[in-house]
């Protein structure tokens, strides 16, 4: 009897032997066959051990059979970036954006990498892609402008700088780095007197806790370089804030031309309309554009230059000026523009007991 039983588990051992050898691990397939059509899409090619890890086999199967998975191609990057393969996953992100329409996390990640891989000129193009996604998106603008700045193209930089201030919603927590990448940009093209400026905005957005020695000598180092000479404050100006809306139109002169305007600390730049910019002479880049942000809509503009800006006895020099390119009478039917902070960033501004008092600011 034991010796049937033996015999009979013997066949069956021979019988189902083979079946059992031929079950296979989907590992075991070829990563290069399999997944050709991916990585065709994706314009990448993996080495075979990267492709059979499982955290990024998984992806790229779950790729293979759902083309546009967007959790799959986040997931997948991610994968692949830890593996130090970054160039694939930022090429991975890119390319299937441009096939499936999204998502602009996708974009944002891609250009992030390219930038740590200081291709900037790739990094300039995703973003590129990405400001025509989300074109209302200040940290869209501020992720081109940074591909532009380390691609040595500081004009286009300056522009996407100055959007991202304009498009950032409470401009006191804008990240120091914009208006400090702002200001080397300006002195990477020789322009040191600008270069004040953004670091001016930025301590008069919060100057009890900004307006330190660093920020002082910052200024100094950029006045110095440009011999721009000092401010000219022969006494305080002080305005009635009228309305409800506290509404303070001066009259001031911008390269000697007088004009009217509406005294706007909220406002980042000093912007002037088509008409006036004419008249008082100030310079036009026809290659510069950027957002301006007014309370009766956004704008397009040119970053411009004023040699000086004049309010009663104060005046500055080299201010940072955005002309507006629409003929639109954004600011009034007699309203030549706004004096912004660009201006007022260069002295003390104290509003109280209804009046708007602006004055040469105290030495430390």
């Amino acid at each position: 009897m034991n010796m049937i039983r033996f015999c009979i588990l013997l066949i069956l051992s021979v019988i189902v032997a083979p079946h059992a050898g031929a079950v296979t691990s989907p590992y075991d397939e070829d990563p290069d066959v399999l997944f050709a059509p991916v990585y065709a899409r994706l314009g990448i090619a993996l080495p075979t051990n990267i492709a059979r890890d499982s955290s990024i086999w998984l992806r790229l199967d779950e790729l293979r059979r759902e083309t546009c998975d967007r959790v799959s191609i986040i997931g997948l990057a991610k994968a692949l970036d830890m593996f130090g393969f970054r160039r694939e996953a930022a090429d991975s992100l890119y390319r299937f954006v441009l096939s499936c329409g999204g998502p602009d996390n996708a974009l944002t990640m891609s250009a992030d990498t390219y930038l740590k891989l200081s291709d900037f000129a790739k990094a300039v193009e995703v973003a590129d892609a990405l400001v025509r996604m989300k074109p209302a998106s200040s940290n869209a603008m501020y992720l081109r402008a940074r591909a532009l700045d380390g691609a040595g193209n500081y004009k286009r930089a300056l522009d996407d700088y100055a959007t991202t201030i304009e498009l950032f919603a409470i401009k006191k927590h804008l990240s120091s780095n914009v208006f400090v990448n702002m200001s080397k940009a300006y002195a990477a093209l020789g322009r040191f007197c600008e270069a004040m400026s953004p670091i001016q905005t930025w301590i008069a957005l919060d100057p009890v806790n900004r307006d330190t020695s660093q920020a002082q000598k910052m200024i100094a180092d950029y006045s110095g370089k440009g011999n721009c000479g000092a401010l000219e404050a022969k006494r305080p100006e002080r305005f009635p804030l009228r309305g409800q809306t506290d509404v303070v139109v001066v009259k001031a002169e911008i390269n000697g031309t007088k004009g009217v305007f509406v005294l706007d600390t909220g406002a980042s730049f000093v912007s002037v309309q088509q008409e006036f910019a004419k008249r008082a002479k100030l310079p036009i880049d026809q290659g510069s554009n950027l957002t301006l942000h007014t309370a009766n809509g956004d704008t397009s503009g040119i970053l411009s230059k004023a040699d000086s800006i004049k309010l009663g006895g104060l005046t500055a020099t080299n201010v940072p000026i955005v002309v507006q390119t629409s003929r639109e009478k954004l600011y009034g039917e007699t309203t030549d523009g706004l004096l912004g902070m660009s201006f007022l960033a260069r002295f003390e501004v104290q509003i109280a007991n209804g009046y708007i008092e602006i004055r040469g600011r105290s030495s430390k």
